[in-house]
C-alpha cells in the first residue's frame, strides 16, 4: 500500500515536471526554426517526438494549449502561412521576450540540475 501511494505521488509530480519540460522544449524548437519561416503546431509536436526519440510524446492538444498560453503571454507571435500542398497553417515565432525567456529558463534548468546532481547521491 505504501509503495502504491509513493508511486501515485511520483506520477503526479512527474506530470507537473513534464509540463514544464514541454514549455522549454517548445520554445527551443520554435527558436531553432525561426530562420526558416517559423514552424507550425503539428510540426512542433513531430519535432519534439523525433528529437527526443519518443521520450516527449504528448498530445497535440497539450502542445496547442501551451502555444496559446505562450502567445497570450507575448512569448510568441504567429502568422498564417499559405501552403501549396494543403491547408494554410499557423506558424510560430519567438518574440524578443520569448528568446529572453528561453535563455533565462534554460539557465535556471541547468542551475537546478547541477544542484540536484550534487545533492542526490542515488
Amino acid at each position: 500500500m505504501n509503495s502504491d501511494k509513493s508511486a501515485q505521488w511520483a506520477q503526479k509530480e512527474s506530470e507537473q515536471l513534464l509540463s514544464q519540460v514541454y514549455k522549454l522544449a517548445l520554445l527551443s524548437i520554435i527558436y531553432e526554426n525561426q530562420q526558416v519561416g517559423g514552424i507550425h503546431g503539428y510540426a512542433i509536436g513531430q519535432a519534439l517526438y523525433d528529437e527526443s526519440e519518443g521520450g516527449l510524446s504528448g498530445s497535440n492538444a497539450t502542445y496547442y494549449a501551451i502555444l496559446r498560453r505562450m502567445e497570450k503571454d507575448s512569448l510568441l507571435n504567429s502568422e498564417i502561412v499559405e501552403s501549396t500542398s494543403g491547408p494554410s497553417r499557423k506558424h510560430y515565432f519567438l518574440t524578443t521576450l520569448g528568446e529572453n525567456a528561453l535563455n533565462d529558463l534554460w539557465k535556471k534548468w541547468k542551475y537546478y540540475y547541477s544542484l540536484l546532481n550534487d545533492l542526490i547521491k542515488k
